[in-house]
C-alpha cells in the first residue's frame, strides 16, 4: 500500500501540474494549499559540545527533516457572521532518526458571530500537534510528541458604540506522547469577564480578569519532590493594540498573574509578566518589528516549580520587488529558573540565549510560493551541560489553490 507521504508527494505534484487551471482567487470561500519542505538541523538533539553523540545512544548530532503539508481554508461571510477554518495535514520525516517520525493534524477554526449590533463574540476551537522540542526534553531516543487543544467562548455587549462589557469560557488540554515532568499534561477550564473599549478609530483597549482551574492528568502524586495533582490561575490584564501613527501599530499586553498549588505552595509563583510589539512601516515597502516578553512560566523540576523569562526581538522584512522578499530577524532572552523543591549546593540555573535568521521568499506567480532560509541559535548557561549552539538551513515551496 502507498505511504502517506507518497500520496501527499503525489497529490503535491499534481497540483503544480494543474495549478494555472485550477488555481482559487483571492475571493474564493475555500482554498487548497499543499507544501513540501527540507529542512537541515546541525544539532538535531541540543547536545552540549562536550557530549559525544555515541554516549548516548545517538548516530550523530545532524539530521535532515522532511515535511509535506496540505491544508484546507475557509473564509465565509453570512450577513453579519464570519466563518474562518484552517486545517493542515503535516507529514513529517527525519532522515537520520526515522522513530520521530510523525504526522499531525492541526486545525484552527472560528465562527464571530453577531446578533444585530450590540452583540458580538466568537465561538473557537484550535489544535496543534508537535514535536517536544529537545531544548528541554532530553530522553533522545523517544518520540514525544505534543497536542495542544483549545475550545473557547467569548461574548462582547455593546451598550455604548464604542463601549462594551465581556465575558467568555474555555478549555485548555495539553497531552503528551510520552512522560514529561517539567511540563506535564494538564486539563484547565476557566472563565474571563471585563470591559472593552473601541472608539471611532478602530483603537482597542481591553481590561479582563481571568480565573483558571487545572488539573494534571497522567502523572503520580508525589509528596515528596511535590507533584502536585491541581492548581488555580488568576490573573488580571490589559491588552492594547493602537495605532499609534498612520505608520506605527503597538500592541502589548500586561497582566499580573498567580498561579497556586492545590498542596504544595513551594511551587506556587506570580508577579507581572507581559508583551509589547512596535511595528513600524517606513515605507510601502519596509517594515520594522520591535519586541519584548516578560513571562513567568512553569518548569516542574525537584530542582525548579517556574522559570523568568526576558526576551527582546528584532525582525524587519522588505519588498525588493514585487515578487522577491527578504527578512531578518534577532533575539536575546534570559531564563533564571527559580522555585526549587530540594535544596541546592550549586547556584540556581540560569541561561541565556540568542537566535538569528535570514531569509528569501520568491512568488513569480501568485499561486506559488519559494522560501529559503537560514538561522542560527546559541544557549549559553551557568551549568555547560545545557550549552548548546545549533545552525539550520530550510528551503520550501507552497503551491495555494
Amino acid at each position: 500500500m502507498m505511504s502517506c507521504r507518497k500520496i501527499l508527494s503525489v497529490v503535491f505534484s499534481s497540483l503544480l501540474v494543474y495549478a494555472p487551471v485550477v488555481m482559487g482567487n483571492e475571493g474564493d470561500v475555500i482554498n487548497f494549499s499543499a507544501g513540501l519542505s527540507s529542512m537541515h538541523d546541525s544539532n538535531l538533539f541540543r547536545l552540549a559540545p562536550s557530549v559525544s553523540p555515541a554516549s548516548v545512544g545517538l548516530e550523530g548530532r545532524s539530521d535532515t527533516i522532511t515535511a509535506t503539508t496540505l491544508g484546507l481554508n475557509l473564509n465565509k461571510q453570512l450577513s453579519l457572521q464570519q466563518l474562518i477554518a484552517n486545517v493542515s495535514l503535516v507529514d513529517t520525516r527525519y532522515s537520520r532518526n526515522d522513530y520521530l517520525d510523525f504526522r499531525a493534524l492541526n486545525y484552527d477554526a472560528k465562527w464571530l458571530w453577531a446578533v444585530g449590533l450590540q452583540w458580538t463574540g466568537e465561538i473557537a476551537v484550535d489544535r496543534v500537534e508537535s514535536l517536544n522540542s529537545f531544548t528541554d526534553y532530553n530522553n533522545y531516543r523517544t518520540r514525544n510528541v505534543r497536542t495542544i487543544e483549545n475550545q473557547r467562548f467569548t461574548a462582547n455587549y455593546w451598550f455604548h458604540s464604542s463601549w462594551a462589557v465581556l465575558a467568555g469560557v474555555s478549555r485548555y488540554q495539553l497531552s503528551n506522547e510520552q512522560p514529561f515532568l517539567a511540563d506535564s499534561d494538564y486539563e484547565a477550564t476557566g472563565y474571563n469577564y471585563g470591559i472593552r473599549y473601541r472608539p471611532v478609530s478602530g483603537n482597542l483597549l481591553t481590561l479582563r480578569a481571568k480565573h483558571l482551574d487545572g488539573k494534571y492528568v497522567n502523572r503520580q502524586f508525589n509528596s515528596v519532590q511535590q507533584y502536585d495533582n491541581g492548581f488555580t490561575q488568576d490573573g488580571y490584564e490589559l491588552n492594547a493594540d493602537w495605532r499609534l501613527t498612520g505608520k506605527t501599530l503597538l500592541r502589548g499586553r500586561l497582566e499580573y498573574l498567580d498561579r497556586q498549588h492545590d498542596h504544595f505552595s513551594a511551587r506556587d509563583y506570580d508577579g507581572w509578566v507581559g508583551d509589547i510589539d512596535l511595528a513600524y512601516a517606513a515605507t510601502g515597502k519596509g517594515t520594522l518589528n520591535l519586541g519584548y516578553k516578560h513571562g513567568l512560566e512553569a518548569f516542574q523540576q525537584a530542582t525548579s516549580s517556574y522559570y523568568v523569562l526576558d526576551e527582546v526581538n528584532v525582525a524587519t522584512r522588505w519588498a525588493a520587488t514585487n515578487t522577491l522578499q527578504a527578512g531578518a530577524r534577532l533575539s536575546y532572552g534570559k531564563r533564571d529558573y527559580r522555585g526549587e523543591i530540594v535544596p541546592l549546593t550549586t547556584a540556581q540555573r540560569r541561561e541565556s540565549y540568542t537566535r538569528a535568521g535570514v531569509d528569501l521568499t520568491y512568488t513569480p506567480v501568485r499561486w506559488a510560493e519559494l522560501k529559503a532560509g537560514y538561522s542560527i541559535e546559541n544557549r549559553n548557561a551557568n551549568d555547560d551541560r545545557f550549552d548548546y549552539k545549533d545552525r539550520i538551513a530550510f528551503l520550501s515551496l507552497t503551491a495555494r489553490y
